[in-house]
């Protein structure tokens, strides 16, 4: 049996753009996690700060990208911290040249049925003030001189106002320098649906909205109906965001099961038991759904025990993140923060035992 066609190739058109500071793409769950991303939302461009990595491999991205139609530029991590990496599907992006600072990436291309060229710029802010400086100049520089419409992601390290932190230290005057970037660089901040902050830790109560989608006024004649949101948080202290055009519906998959199929081990093997067992009857029509049927309910004999497992991480995902938006509103009490902080411990045992099944 063929494969299922690539899921991409459905929203040729659409924007679909995901950041997100994966705190070390080869820790424990952190590729299952991305790949869990990539087959939900299908990003047509996806940016990851703080890799703490050199140079990652293709087999790598593949494994959660989900097929081969992607390329990739990097810039690698300073020993342990640092390094950025943006991945784009070949089928949508037509790359033309990247460019590197020191703190971002920058990637310069054409979108399918778009002749303007657009940028994506990928950026991990430094911590220390002088370099923030830095980096805002070198950003303001390169955007006023692109003349394409551009959008600049990531995570900035830092806020805009008082309201962007909860529980951490605030500074005016970096505040400030950041503002003056946004306005003089003639960016548009676009608003974050979902969670409050970006940035969560919740041994220290501390939090902060340090990512965001920065665009220029150009993207909206390309996309009109763009937005953005945060996503469920999970293997890092940071939400994954983002940033989509929805002015098409590819409506509902032909087949549901093909999720299934992907998380299982021996699918193939499976499936082709499945296939081979006789059916009886004359007209192919009916053949062929029932070995689909046939194909089907091997799947789920063989998923169960994973089924459960994926439930189990779901609920305490959902747990948590029930509990990260109640601390949002009002301050949680040491038995609420301990009911926290273990549902947090359930769910990386459970990605463990999931990623020994993978």
């Amino acid at each position: 049996m063929n494969p299922p066609p690539s899921h991409r190739f459905c929203k040729f058109f659409l924007m679909c753009t995901i950041s997100l500071n994966i705190r070390g793409i080869g820790q424990t769950g952190k590729i299952s996690w991305l790949k869990r991303i990539c087959y939900k939302e299908k990003p047509s461009i996806l940016g990851l700060q703080e890799t703490k990595c050199g140079q990652t491999r293709d087999n790598t991205i593949e494994s959660f990208w989900g097929n081969s139609d992607f390329k990739f530029v990097q810039k690698d991590s300073d020993g342990a911290s640092g390094g950025i990496l943006t991945i784009w599907d070949t089928n949508i992006f037509s790359f033309n040249y990247a460019i590197e600072g020191e703190f971002f990436l920058a990637i310069c291309g054409t979108w399918a049925g778009h002749d303007s060229e657009i940028a994506f710029i990928n950026v991990y802010g430094p911590h220390s003030h002088s370099k923030k400086l830095r980096l805002w100049s070198e950003l303001s520089s390169l955007t006023n001189s692109l003349n394409i419409p551009h959008i600049v992601f990531g995570d900035f390290n830092e806020v805009r106002n008082k309201t962007e932190r909860m529980n951490t230290e605030y500074n005016q005057n970096w505040a400030d320098n950041f503002n003056n970037f946004i306005n003089n660089s003639g960016l548009i901040d676009l608003p974050l649906g979902g969670k409050r902050f970006t940035r969560i830790c919740e041994k220290t109560m501390k939090f902060s909205k340090l990512d965001r989608f920065l665009i220029s006024d150009g993207i909206f004649t390309i996309w009109p109906n763009t937005s953005s949101k945060t996503l469920d948080r999970d293997l890092s202290d940071h939400c994954p965001i983002i940033l989509r055009n929805n002015l098409l519906d590819s409506g509902p998959k032909p087949i549901r099961v093909f999720d299934t199929w992907l998380d299982l081990k021996d699918a193939d093997t499976i499936i082709e038991k499945a296939w081979l067992i006789p059916i009886s009857g004359n007209r192919p029509d009916c053949i062929f759904r029932n070995k689909l049927k046939n194909v089907k309910l091997e799947l789920k004999k063989h998923s169960n025990q994973l089924d459960n497992l994926d439930s189990q991480i779901r609920d305490h995902l959902t747990e948590c993140n029930n509990w990260e938006q109640t601390a949002e509103t009002r301050p949680l009490s040491e038995t609420e923060k301990q009911k926290w902080i273990d549902e947090k411990m359930h769910h990386i045992v459970k990605e463990k035992k999931e990623n020994k099944h993978a």
